[in-house]
């Protein structure tokens, strides 16, 4: 005696399988990423070691001229966090590249440091002074109540966090880290 399920039946039983399976497979997602459906996932930036994400261009030749709109530092809050990111042109000597930390000072305050390190270029340039463009954003916690960009440890903006307002402030354009 074999029995056969009318496919009306059939075709509603697939449908309900289908679903359970998608049903399942959102709730083993949702487990897995907490936060995918605007959970409590949302968390702010580890205050010891924030985001941090840099790009750049170079070394060429400083011949004297800059890019017209490098030089700045732009700060907003987003969310769980403060972005800062930054862009410059940075005139530095041939032989070293830029690089980029965020330090993190007494109290609630942070330090993104560019410094210049010797390295052995992959070409060489008939020049003893170069230039780079260099860029960097980083996330800051809420908590954060100033932050200063250095370049080789000279001070070049220092901004207090006063508002959630996007604020924007000048860097020396070229910045000058030449030895």
């Amino acid at each position: 005696m074999s029995s056969s399920l009318d496919p009306d039946v059939s075709r509603l039983l697939s449908i309900a399988l289908a679903f359970l399976a998608g049903v399942l497979a959102g709730a083993v997602l949702l487990t897995a990423v907490p936060g995918l459906a605007g959970g409590p996932a949302e968390m702010s930036p580890d205050p010891e070691n924030p985001p941090t994400s840099t790009y750049s261009g170079g070394p060429s030749c400083y011949d004297g001229e800059v890019n017209p709109n490098a030089g700045w530092v732009h700060e907003v809050a987003s969310g769980t966090s403060y972005t800062v990111t930054l862009n410059a042109t940075v005139v530095h000597d041939a032989g070293t590249e830029v690089r980029a930390s965020v330090e993190r000072r007494g109290g609630n305050e942070y330090e993104l440091a560019l410094r210049t390190v010797p390295v052995t270029p992959e070409r060489t340039l008939d020049c003893e002074v170069v230039r780079t463009t260099f860029g960097m954003g980083v996330s800051l916690p809420t908590t954060y109540e100033r932050f200063v960009v250095t370049a080789n440890g000279r001070e070049l903006v220092s901004a207090r966090r006063t508002d959630t307002t996007a604020d924007l402030y000048p860097l020396p354009n070229p910045v000058n880290a030449t030895g």
